[in-house]
């Protein structure tokens, strides 16, 4: 077959085009769980939409085969969002070509593509209604865009810093419904919040003009200065709660304008903020991801947030992700290192739905005799064996003192994997426990090795 290959290769005789071959994309295993609010649940109560790389992942809970990609990015996800009808899926991209993309989520299509930004989105928010999407720039762009979603055409814009350089760096952005005027009637402008680093601002936007009457005013908060991470409005639209980067909530009174209270909640910073509706008594329960892990249940009510006895709990990684589902009973949860669970509102029992590693893969391999299962090891120091059948890991090894691993192989019921300081590590392919480590095999590290199909050779 070589010999004549070759042959074919050096003549000119001419013929039909080589038939080209194309592999269908199976399933993904794979969250950007590193993003905030970008784990979300679709009203339909069946989906959930997440990032993965540079592409859009809508994927059915109750079947792991089911998965749809949506892909038009050419760099990393750096924002996403859902629409409250769920019609509409946005999400924006870092780099140069700092596109947001509107996609249709019942056709899973291409819908709107806004070029207007530069160097990478920071946040982005649909209005209640499903009217307007916002857009927000990272802090070299500088600039927030309000697109009409019935045209795709621009409906306002503005600079939220003033400064040169900007330093006022908006991370998070949300709609709080219509303005209301003094008799607490809606008026037909929509509000809109900001946050970021050491700022704390509220918009009012005249959609028929894109005008602002309210453009920016900064929330009194009487010295109390944070880097806010997330916000979130009330049901009612009066209070505006943010998280920190220190770890507390601050709740804001929207019609005053200013700081009403400040609790400490959680350790490593606040990443993600779940606020519900209230109930007839007037408490909105809220739910707060920190993170080192924690998930912490407090309720709202008379202008104070109080704790909730057994209210905390812990997962793996920081919680970077809060989202309600349709019926309100439970939310959806992503965390820093890529694990998602479903979590029960009412008791805060929650149940694992997927684990990823949480960097880059650096090597896969198959067992010498069967093809129902395979293996991974990545940056993130953790070796994995996975089932073919519903993606769920069978097992997991970690070792967080030997830099990265580089390449991995079956040998019976055995995993080998080189790593980066030298060492061959054996790890149990039913367990995940390490067995032994040899030492100074290779003085630039192991990079590739690979057992002989009698298992006896290394």
């Amino acid at each position: 077959i070589g010999a004549k290959f070759f042959e074919m290769a050096g003549s000119e005789r001419e013929g039909p085009p080589p038939m080209e071959t194309s592999m269908e994309l199976e399933h993904a295993i794979g969250f950007g769980g590193s993003l905030r609010g970008c784990l979300l649940f679709h009203p339909n109560g069946r989906d959930i939409v997440y990032p993965a790389g540079g592409c859009v992942v809508v994927s059915d809970l109750s079947d792991p085969h089911n998965q749809v990609f949506l892909r038009g990015h050419d760099d990393f996800l750096s924002a996403m969002t859902l629409s409250s009808s769920g019609r509409f899926i946005a999400s924006g991209q870092t780099g140069e070509n700092a596109d947001v993309i509107v996609w249709d989520y019942e056709e899973k299509r291409l819908l709107y593509r806004m070029q207007s930004h530069d160097a990478g989105i920071a946040a982005l928010a649909f209005s209640h209604d499903d009217k307007l999407l916002l857009s927000v720039g990272v802090a070299a762009d500088n600039r927030i865009f309000v697109w009409d979603m019935a045209s795709g055409l621009m409906n306002a814009q503005a600079t939220p810093s003033t400064e040169r350089p900007p330093v006022a760096c908006v991370t998070c952005a949300a709609f709080g419904g219509f303005f209301k005027d003094i008799k607490r009637r809606d008026t037909a402008n929509y509000m809109v919040a900001t946050a970021g680093k050491r700022s704390i601002r509220l918009w009012s936007l005249d959609p028929m003009t894109g005008q602002w009457p309210v453009m920016g005013e900064s929330l009194v908060a009487h010295g109390h200065v944070r880097d806010y991470t997330c916000i979130a409005f009330s049901g009612d639209r009066q209070w505006l709660f943010a998280g920190s980067s220190t770890g507390d909530v601050s709740m804001f009174q929207i019609k005053g304008r200013s700081l009403a209270v400040s609790k400490q909640c959680v350790q490593g910073g606040v990443d993600s903020l779940l606020v519900m509706e209230a109930d007839a008594q007037g408490q909105a329960t809220m739910l707060v991801g920190g993170g080192t892990g924690t998930i912490a249940k407090l309720l709202c009510h008379d202008m104070q947030i109080h704790d909730v006895r057994n209210g905390q709990v812990q997962v793996q990684g920081g919680v970077t992700s809060l989202n309600l589902s349709p019926d309100r009973t439970e939310a959806i949860v992503g965390t820093g290192q890529a694990y998602m669970y479903r979590l029960r509102i009412s008791d805060l029992k929650h149940i694992l739905v997927s684990e990823n590693h949480s960097a880059p893969v650096t090597a896969v391999t198959f067992p010498h005799d069967s093809s129902d299962r395979f293996a991974t090891c990545a940056e993130d120091g953790s070796v994995r064996v996975w089932d073919l059948s519903d993606y769920a890991v069978l097992c997991k090894g970690v070792c967080k003192d030997g830099g990265t691993p580089l390449c991995i192989d079956f040998a019976m019921e055995c995993l080998l994997t080189g790593w980066s300081d030298g060492r061959i590590r054996c790890f149990d392919a039913e367990t995940g426990e390490m067995l032994w480590s040899m030492s100074d095999v290779h003085r630039g590290g192991v990079t590739a090795l690979k057992v002989s199909h009698n298992q006896r050779f290394l």
